[in-house]
This record gives C-alpha cells, structure tokens and sequence, in this order.
C-alpha cells in the first residue's frame, strides 16, 4: 500500500497587463483592461444636475390655499381668492369675488397674490392643512392614521 501523498502544487498567479485593449486569439471578444477618462467639456451635463421639466412646480403649493389675490385687468381692480392647488399639473385655482374663477401657474399667481398677514399664527395655517388633508383623504376613502 502506497502512503504517499499527492501535492497539488497551485499556478504562479498571472501577471496583470497593463491598462490597454487586447485581443485574445481564437475569440471573438476583446479585453479591456482599465476605463479610459472621459473628457471634460462645458458642453456635458453631469448625471447629478436635475434636469429642468416643465411639470416642476415652484411655490408653497397647497400652503398658499386660502391666500388672497388682487389682479388688475381691463382697468379694475380684482379681488380673489386661491382654492385649490392642483399637484399633478401646478396649477392654482382662484375664484374671484364676482364669480368668476382661472387657473394659475407659480409665476402668474406670485405676480397677484397679496402679502400674507403677520398676524395669523404658522400653527393654525399648519393646522388649517392638515384638517383639509384628511378631509380629502376621507373623501376619497382612505383613512387617516395618526
């Protein structure tokens, strides 16, 4: 009975190439061996610059609920007040005294709406908020959990 025993001895690891492309013969692929730099130009956009969309709201949205406006058209003085905000589009909703009603963006609401009264606490606006959120989510069937 032989007792010895066979060592596998293991292969010398291979040399890493230096960076570059190479072909490997009999194979249809090639190796690349690094990542090239890319070139730097002021033309590029980086991948962390959000890109500009034209469904971006600015604006408090439905914190500006409530508001009031005053818009000047044909020579009179309007008064009215925001009723809605809508998120999907960005739109504002203002109903005016006479009965009369149009739908603003950021830019046309922030050029008719009046300074806000100092004198109303942030506590009840943010109360006022929330209430008005859980009377939409009751109404569409959800419910509110605190």
């Amino acid at each position: 009975m032989d007792n010895s025993v066979s060592i596998k001895q293991e292969a010398p690891p291979l040399p890493i190439p230096p960076i570059g492309i190479y072909e490997i013969t009999g194979e249809p692929a090639v190796v690349i061996n690094g990542v090239p730099d890319e070139p730097q130009t002021e033309s590029m956009i980086t991948k962390d610059e959000p890109k500009p969309s034209s469904t971006t709201t600015v604006g408090c949205g439905e914190w500006l609920e409530g508001r009031e406006v005053r818009k000047f058209f044909l020579g009179q003085y309007y008064s009215g007040t925001v009723t809605k905000f809508d998120k999907g589009t960005g739109w504002y909703m203002v109903e005016y005294e006479d009965g009369d009603s149009e739908e603003l963006d950021w830019s046309e609401l922030e050029e008719v709406i009046l300074p806000m009264d100092v004198t109303v606490p942030l506590r009840s606006i943010s109360l006022w908020v929330i209430k008005n959120r859980q009377t939409q989510a009751q109404a569409y069937g959800c419910v509110v959990k605190r």
